[in-house]
């Protein structure tokens, strides 16, 4: 497996100017601030009989195969230090460039209006599926995508280990991945506050995020995710009401927990901030999906590291395949995951493949780090798939941004994002593009939502 630009460099965090929070008093805890949770092979054809009435009809043919890549974290504003250039220019992705001058491209809207950016949203709709229509909290995909099933007295959320910054009157967000913790790290917390908090039980999500079941009701009021409160006091993210007290109570104990863990008192003896709470967010409803095949009349595999991509792989009978040292983050199996991806393609119509990398560096800020992350996706997933695909006859390859990731403002953020379709039967052809960046936002067909572009995507009407 080749190491990656990120294998020798160690990311710092560094956003809060004040000195770092070294313990949590019982009485903030308790009183002050009761924080709360918030072509390969054989086509293995299937016979359209067994496919609903719309596909008897050869809607979408099953002769082509099709390879979807997701990609978090790529595109980006320009930045002024930066002569005005976005991560993406400044990347070095000869790949992407020489597939964009031989595909179709434009911009596609991912993030309907009306509803919160998260990926939740913008993936939903990148697997062909309304976000408005399907309305999914973001804790229920996880749970689906972990085999978490709560009771129906029972509420599931988001539990996040992250790192919180005391100021004079409030509590600062100083980091949502808790030090983008190891998966070791994360069961070992995870399995304390099992044995030690009372009235829920802990889900271990393989890093910073993991699930809580709390035997709560419902609650409606939307609970803001971590990643969005970078830098920001929570007392005025602190939702109110009785609904939310037995959440506080969880939250409180946990601070506790951690604060008096042997794993925090050595992190802060050598100079790291400790994970000095969990933060829990995510609600909402998990409303059934039709499946995959009924939708398009393909079969389908998804390879992704992220529990919440399973969920949406799961709920449309997307067949998930694991691969072995894939993260989220940087140090992900690459090579692993594309090598998973076009066996895939061998034995399935379409096969989803969701890199993250890039997304989680954009949230923590650093332009370079970002720069790094999006020519790793290059060199490490976009170079082995383009020459897979010389060799193969009817696959079509689309690429396609999941979100804006904003480096400078640490958050998702709204507007169009480039897609990339490039066909195996037109290899010579040469599109109006000639680098894949954030011109490419100023022409080529636009697509309002991303259910519209994996239609027309699996329609070949690109």
């Amino acid at each position: 497996m080749k190491t990656s630009n990120f294998a020798k460099l160690k990311i710092p965090f560094a956003h809060s100017k004040h000195e770092s929070f070294l313990a949590i008093q019982p009485s903030l805890i308790s009183i002050h601030i009761p924080i709360l949770a918030i072509g390969l092979g054989n086509l293995e054809k299937l016979s359209y009989n067994s496919y609903s009435p719309a596909y008897r009809t050869n809607k979408f043919p099953n002769e082509m195969k099709y390879l979807v890549v997701i990609v978090a974290g790529l595109t980006d504003k320009p930045f002024a230090e930066k002569d005005n250039k976005t991560p993406l220019q400044l990347a070095e992705t000869p790949n992407l460039d020489v597939l964009a001058q031989k595909s179709q491209c434009g911009p596609v809207q991912t993030l309907p209006d009306g509803l919160h950016p998260g990926n939740e949203v913008s993936c939903l709709g990148l697997f062909g599926y309304d976000p408005e229509k399907y309305k999914i909290g973001h804790a229920a995909l996880d749970a689906v995508g972990l085999g978490v099933k709560p009771e129906p007295d029972e509420t599931v959320l988001c539990c996040d280990l992250i790192t919180l910054q005391a100021t004079h009157d409030d509590m600062v967000m100083k980091d949502y991945t808790g030090g983008n913790l190891s998966a070791e790290d994360s069961e070992f917390l995870i399995n304390a506050l099992n044995e030690q908090v009372t009235d829920a039980t802990f889900h271990h999500g393989k890093g910073y995020h993991n699930l809580v079941v709390v035997k709560n009701p419902p609650i409606k009021e939307r609970l803001s995710p971590p990643n969005e409160l970078i830098g920001e006091g929570i007392r005025k993210f602190m939702p109110e009401g009785k609904n939310v007290r037995d959440l506080v109570f969880v939250m409180n104990q946990a601070q506790i927990v951690l604060h008096n863990l042997p794993f925090n008192q050595k992190r802060t003896q050598e100079q790291k901030d400790p994970v000095n709470s969990i933060w829990l967010w995510g609600n909402g409803d998990l409303p059934s999906l039709p499946t995959f095949h009924d939708q398009f009349g393909k079969s389908a595999a998804v390879i992704t590291a992220s529990s919440m991509v399973k969920g949406i792989a799961k709920l449309s009978e997307i067949e998930v395949v694991d691969v072995e040292g894939a993260t989220g983050f940087y140090n992900t199996n690459y090579s692993g995951k594309v090598k998973t991806t076009l066996e895939e393609l061998e034995k399935k119509d379409v096969v989803f493949l969701h890199i993250s990398a890039g997304e989680e560096v954009s949230l923590k800020g650093s332009i370079d780090d970002k720069i790094l992350a999006i020519e790793d996706f290059d060199s490490e997933v976009v170079k082995p798939i383009a020459q897979a695909l010389e060799t193969l006859e009817d696959t079509k390859l689309l690429i396609v941004v999941n979100h804006v990731s904003s480096a400078s403002l640490m958050k998702y953020d709204r507007g169009p994002v480039p897609y990339l379709v490039y066909s195996s039967k037109a290899k010579n052809e040469t599109g109006e593009s000639k680098n894949y960046d954030e011109q490419i936002l100023e022409s080529g067909k636009k697509f309002n939502t991303a259910p519209e572009l994996i239609e027309a995507f699996l329609n070949n009407k690109l």
